[in-house]
């Protein structure tokens, strides 16, 4: 390689190290503390978009419609969606067979996928209740929404599409000539997670998210302990940890413990149909912002 392209090729990686380090989603706002978002009907555009991961993945995994498994979860997530003021009709929940996968996943439309791996890592319905009331947490609050970046994320990566397209020609010499663009937004929310299947969500976002989920639990027949309960179970048995690795996202089931049990509702459960604030849903933001002495 000539000392001018090896140049240009310190410049181009150069150009994606920046990238990586800068690039910036741009931050939601977090939830009222204390009170079960509003339900939403999706948008015709939100739910073109659940479809359009729900065709891809079925091309992976079978779809089981009418199993006893799958009337399980149906039964659940609606006693679940009714105790969280929510229409079920508004949701698409699809359950997998795929027995070597354990997860539950939402992404944004109101679909919400299960992986049939997940009734050998739960114990009874409470479990499967909390799984369940996470993901639809996620959505309610908002967290399944497409990433969106900063202007100066999105200045970085025009200059890395431009880089990465001088990079593939050095690097064939010539033959190879693929426009880049699009290719680093694309290979930066695949590295940060950032997907609709696979996304990590950041710290308050699983805050919120855990808070959101418990309120839905104490709203319904089912025991908020059952989700206390099989995260304590992950982290203490090495076989089932390694089982729900996919599904803890990465994030050590002791930790989920931890913030559970930061959040566990000492309010009453307040649901806000009409999103206006009432007496008792400040009460018990206060409260929340308070936290334990």
């Amino acid at each position: 390689m000539s000392v001018n392209k090896l140049k240009d090729y310190k410049t181009w990686c150069a150009a994606i190290a920046c990238l990586v380090l800068a690039g910036c989603a741009v931050q939601h706002k977090r939830v009222q503390p204390g009170v079960i978002p509003v339900a939403f009907v999706p948008t015709e555009q939100e739910a073109a978009f659940g479809k359009r991961i729900l065709t891809s993945l079925s091309e992976d995994y079978p779809i089981d419609t009418g199993s006893t498994r799958y009337e399980r979860v149906s039964d659940v997530f609606n006693h679940l969606a009714q105790a969280a003021s929510a229409n079920p009709g508004d949701w698409r929940v699809v359950l997998f067979d795929a027995p070597e996968i354990a997860d539950i996943r939402a992404v944004q439309g109101n679909y919400i996928f299960v992986w049939s791996g997940v009734f050998d890592a739960i114990e009874n319905d409470d479990e499967l209740a909390g799984l369940l009331a996470c993901e639809m947490a996620h959505e309610l609050a908002g967290h399944t929404a497409p990433v969106e970046f900063d202007i100066a994320s999105e200045l970085l990566f025009s200059i890395a599409d431009a880089a990465t397209t001088v990079g593939i020609l050095l690097l064939s010499q010539g033959v190879v000539n693929i426009g880049g663009a699009g290719v680093t937004r694309w290979a930066y929310v695949e590295a940060a997670d950032l997907d609709p299947v696979d996304r990590v969500y950041e710290g308050e976002q699983i805050e919120d998210m855990a808070a959101i989920a418990l309120l839905i639990l104490e709203a319904s027949d089912y025991s908020a302990e059952g989700l206390l309960r099989f995260w304590k179970r992950a982290g203490s048995d090495a076989l089932l940890q390694e089982k729900v690795k996919r599904l803890s996202r990465e994030i050590p089931p002791q930790e989920r413990v931890a913030i559970l049990e930061s959040v566990m509702p000492e309010w009453p459960v307040v649901h806000n149909p009409t999103g206006e604030p009432t007496e008792v849903a400040e009460q018990s933001a206060y409260s929340a912002a308070e936290g334990p002495n």
